[in-house]
Formats: structure tokens, C-alpha cells, sequence
């Protein structure tokens, strides 16, 4: 089996495969973990301001001598 035999079936496969990504990225079931998603790399800053509002004095992370 060559490029002969399967190539005209490749921009079918490809367009299935484009329309079911789609389809599966706009169903309403799939939008809380993409939200999640989405607000991952401002969960660290979130962890920051609750670590800041301790008691503990803020660190510089200089060492005293």
C-alpha cells in the first residue's frame, strides 16, 4: 500500500478529524475542565497572595548576615 492507494482519502480523514476536534472542544460538558484549564498558570499566583496575607514576614530571599 502506497501514497497511490491511500492518498486520496488523506484530506477526508484530516477534515473528519478537524470537525470531530470541533465538535468535541464546543460541547458544554467539556467547558468546567477547559476553564480549569485556562486558569492554571494563575493558580500559583493566587497560592502567593494567600502565602503573603499570613503573619509571616514577606521573604527576599536574601540570607542575613
Amino acid at each position: 500500500m502506497s501514497y497511490d492507494v491511500y492518498g486520496p482519502f488523506l484530506p477526508l480523514v484530516m477534515l473528519i478529524t478537524f470537525l470531530g476536534i470541533f465538535v468535541w472542544v464546543l460541547l458544554p460538558q467539556n467547558k468546567k475542565s477547559f476553564d480549569e484549564a485556562a486558569n492554571l498558570p494563575f493558580a500559583d499566583d493566587e497560592q502567593e497572595a494567600d502565602n503573603n496575607n499570613s503573619n509571616e514576614p514577606a521573604h527576599d530571599r536574601r540570607e542575613e548576615k
